[in-house]
């Protein structure tokens, strides 16, 4: 079993929310340099961890990734925890790239975080870079529920076993990370990874990705536990 929202999953949810073959956006690009070049190491340290499992989930956390494309491109992405309804959480996925800015808004009910069985996707909400908002409902939803059920798995929590390893980050020294291979497929997209992932990050737990298959790196720049606003009403 593979930690919650891994390296794969993240990327399977961004491409939900992406259109295929878009141009570089000048303004875009320039902004994610600029702040690409302004990410400097952080200070601080956060110890092995004591458990083997995630933080709970609470409105307002978010976390934010700098991931780096297969074409060596840089992109920040964005998970914001951002609502609560019927026992399931709305989780915004906000991807800022060189062709723009687009957002997911899934609410997910999680289950026990432990068996991908219990866990399923109940509504969708999405964004583009032209800020023109749609939502998935009824035949649609469902007929696409199969190509997100990996996604949905990818979810899942073990982290119990697992070898660890320090790893350091923009955001900061983790010691203890636990250490995972993961294998996820979209539709016709697979790829697999190796991720490290610390109790003391929230929402999905997620330090550090590297893909095997594909050169994809992910790596936590910060996070908080409470401010997340969405970017969709």
């Amino acid at each position: 079993m593979t930690k919650f929202l891994s390296h794969s999953a993240a990327c399977g949810f961004a491409l939900l929310a992406m259109a295929c073959g878009p141009s570089i956006d000048p303004a875009a690009k320039a902004d994610i340099d600029q702040r690409i070049a302004k990410l400097a190491p952080g200070g601080q340290g956060f110890s092995a961890p004591a458990v083997f499992t995630p933080r709970p989930l609470v409105v307002g956390q978010w976390t934010q990734h700098k991931t780096v494309s297969e074409k060596g491109q840089p992109s920040f992405m964005t998970y914001k925890i951002v609502g609560e309804e019927g026992g399931a959480y709305w989780i915004e996925v906000l991807n800022e790239n060189y062709t723009g800015k687009t957002v997911t808004k899934m609410l997910l009910f999680l289950g026990d975080r432990v068996n991908p069985a219990t866990m399923e996707v109940r509504a969708v909400k999405m964004k583009d870079k032209n800020g023109r908002v749609s939502e998935l409902t009824g035949p649609m939803l469902q007929m696409m529920k199969s190509m997100w059920q990996g996604s949905v798995n990818m979810l899942a929590v073990a982290w119990q076993g697992l070898p660890q390893e320090d790893v350091e980050v923009v955001a900061g020294r983790f010691s203890g990370c636990f250490k995972a291979r993961t294998d996820a497929s979209y539709g016709p997209w697979h790829a697999a990874s190796l991720s490290w992932s610390h109790p003391a990050v929230p929402i999905s737990g997620l330090v550090r990705s590297q893909g095997i298959d594909h050169p994809n790196t992910m790596e936590l720049v910060a996070f908080g536990e409470s401010g997340a606003t969405s970017e969709i009403p």
